[in-house]
């Protein structure tokens, strides 16, 4: 008996290599007019400002600091 196959599976592997993660601030994320220049400028280095067509993109809220000698707490991406 041949195996089954799964009509979904190349699907799935092709849409693996299409995550984009953004994470930011809550004084980004929490304001609409930062929120959206972040989205249009993610979408142009993705391709195209206006289509987030074939990408899974995911905003989260930064949760990931640094602190320094002084214990100064910053986000790692600043």
């Amino acid at each position: 008996m041949a195996p089954e196959i799964d009509p979904l599976a190349g699907v799935r592997a092709s849409a693996a290599g299409n995550v984009v993660r953004v994470s930011m601030p809550p004084e980004v994320a929490f304001n609409l007019d930062s929120i959206q220049k972040v989205q249009r400028d993610i979408l142009g280095k993705l391709g195209c400002q206006a289509c987030c067509s074939g990408w899974d993109i995911r905003f989260e809220l930064e949760r990931d600091f640094l602190v320094d000698r002084e214990l100064n707490i910053r986000g790692r991406g600043l």
